[in-house]
């Protein structure tokens, strides 16, 4: 932004390049077969086992046509990385979509009635079902859910950095013993994409999935809110193609039983569809209905036999590990509780220190403190009861000496020297009790600029957000944000420098209620900066009180004396009682804080 013309020039022929990706996976719904191509390129073992896989298949078929195989149950571990409280998708929407895989793969889904008659004879039951993990790679009981808060707002198959915890995301678990599927903002308008198996020990293998399209229900986005995109994902993990083939049209399936397809089918044809295409006598058509297609997920409802075969086989050579298991016959531990950040939290090992939920719930809380909260900021340090969040280990919110509201001291965080666009750093507030108070609200004066001109074709802002929690900042809620020139408090807008406030006027004051979290005893309030390079953010005066309480009145911030009241006794803050202020410098401050 400040270095636009350097940037672009050494960026120029990056960029190109990635335009021609990114047109070419706007047009795929799924990633699956560049991610192998960019696995293959990555690792030359990977694509030289790949390049065998077809003929072990159609060999293990030959010796195995006859082979009796029981129920297959596949242990899933589900990895929710999440940015946004919307992508952190609750347990129900992860039920449902395990629910479905195995409706789908053991055909007992409700729309298998859709299938067209030609085809009822080789819709499979592919004898697969799939289970959340409840014993972890350690042995210990788990409910096969982890989840994992990022600062990245979206990850690329590019760099398939959801699956690194180096990158913003989470390691695997052993994926020779569990399916490993990924949920998380997926970019470049993919649904998903899945690793296919080989000889080869891939690193990077498992599924990925675009929270809006896992399962039906919670945050689901339709037309693709019935959880097909993960059958599809999973039936590329189990070794199948896509019915059209890879990379090009009129492909090979290497399926028998389903039709030659000239493409990929999207939305939802009527049958029969592109009956005699790729030169074939096919009154019958493409097989849109199949998993393995494009369609939306409401056209979806078969694997043939030849697939059922073809993923059986893939099992057998390539996943073995998978025959044999019991990573979902834990038996759960006895319930027990443990008091964490005021909350009650069952360890899932049966050692908390409480057995009884109701006891638990009336020892527990995070030692909230009673209001008002004052913060003028004239001290050297962050109070020793607030937390800062740094989790870049670079610049972060401080004290500085460089302004203040109507002093010489605030909080702020240098944005116009912090080249981390992205990145959040937050400050987060003790936890306070409301639940004695009739009214609350959030009080502070803050002053920003940006530094480029917000009517250029590009343009940038750092934001600031407000979140309360309601149990002890297990949980967030978004109260407030401002970003852009609505974050702005100064004329002009901008100023193309390392910007500082110099008078009163470069400030804006602003109160939130918290009257919906009054009765409450566990509230606690986080400030999070969204960094983009643009410029310093500055906040002062703030207070949580029972009113909304702008302190434009001082005087001096200079250090605090003593308190006195009317009749120049020294005293202590109390409420609705008017006190006197006296600082080092002899200037005097009148305060009264309400009730």
């Amino acid at each position: 932004m400040k270095n636009f013309i350097i940037i672009f020039i050494s960026m120029l022929t990056p960029f190109l390049s990635y335009s021609q990706l990114h047109t070419h996976i706007s047009n795929e719904k799924c990633g699956t077969e560049i991610i192998t191509k960019s696995i293959e390129k990555k690792y030359p073992e990977y694509k030289k086992q790949r390049s065998k896989v077809n003929n072990q298949t159609d060999h293990w078929l030959l010796n195995n046509s006859n082979k009796q195989n029981s129920i297959i149950t596949i242990p899933v571990v589900v990895h929710v990385v999440w940015n946004t409280n919307q992508e952190n998708i609750s347990d129900a929407q992860i039920f449902s979509q395990i629910d479905i895989l195995n409706q789908d793969y053991r055909r007992t889904n409700v729309d298998a009635i859709n299938t067209p008659a030609v085809w009822n004879s080789i819709a499979a039951d592919t004898e697969i079902e799939f289970c959340l993990a409840n014993t972890d790679p350690n042995g210990n009981f788990t409910t096969g859910i982890t989840r994992t808060q990022t600062s990245q707002t979206s990850f690329s198959i590019q760099n398939d950095g959801m699956k690194s915890s180096a990158s913003g995301g989470i390691d695997p678990w052993p994926q020779d013993d569990y399916l490993n599927i990924w949920v998380c903002d997926l970019g470049g308008g993919i649904l998903g994409y899945a690793t296919p198996p080989s000889g080869f020990n891939n690193p990077n293998d498992g599924v990925v999935v675009g929270y809006r399209y896992f399962g039906n229900t919670g945050v689901v986005q339709a037309p693709y809110n019935k959880g097909r995109t993960t059958t599809h994902e999973v039936g590329h993990w189990l070794n199948l193609d896509h019915v059209w083939g890879s990379f090009g049209n009129c492909g090979n399936d290497n399926v028998n039983d389903t039709p030659i397809q000239e493409e990929a089918n999207y939305s939802c044809p009527s049958f029969p569809h592109n009956a005699n295409s790729c030169n074939t006598t096919n009154s019958n058509g493409d097989m849109f209905m199949n998993y393995m297609d494009y369609t939306n997920d409401a056209c979806m409802n078969m694997f043939t036999n030849g697939q059922k075969n073809r993923m059986i086989s893939a099992i057998n050579q390539y996943r073995p590990n998978l025959l044999n298991h019991n990573l979902c016959s834990n038996t759960p531990p006895t319930p027990s509780w443990n008091c964490v950040n005021g909350n009650c939290v069952d360890p899932n090992n049966g050692n908390g220190t409480y057995t009884d939920l109701n006891n638990c719930l009336a020892n527990c809380d995070c030692g909230s403190i009673n209001i008002p909260i004052i913060e003028d900021f004239q001290i050297n340090s962050i109070p020793n009861n607030w937390t800062i969040i740094n989790d870049d280990g670079d610049k972060t919110w401080e004290i500085n000496e460089l302004a203040g509201y109507n002093s010489s001291k605030s909080i702020y965080i240098n944005n116009a020297e912090y080249a981390a666009n992205g990145t959040y750093d937050e400050f987060i507030l003790p936890a306070v009790n409301l639940s004695n108070v009739n009214s609350a609200h959030l009080n502070f004066h803050y002053a920003y600029t940006l530094w480029t001109n917000p009517n250029l074709s590009q343009n940038w802002s750092d934001t600031l957000i407000i979140y309360i929690s309601q149990d002890c900042g297990v949980t967030w809620a978004k109260i407030w944000e401002k970003a852009g020139t609505n974050l702005v408090t100064t004329t002009p807008v901008y100023h193309g420098y390392n910007w500082i406030p110099t008078a009163t006027n470069d400030w804006k004051f602003e109160s939130i209620s918290l009257l919906n979290y009054l009765n409450q005893d566990d509230i606690v309030l986080k400030f999070r900066n969204v960094n983009q390079y643009e410029n310093n953010l500055f906040i002062d005066n703030l207070n949580i009180n029972t009113t909304i309480t702008n302190i434009n009145n001082m005087s001096s911030k200079k250090k605090l004396i003593k308190i006195v009241d009317v009749l120049g006794r020294e005293s202590r803050e109390n409420k609705n009682t008017p006190l006197f202020y006296i600082y080092e410098d002899g200037k005097v401050e009148k305060r009264i804080i309400l009730e």
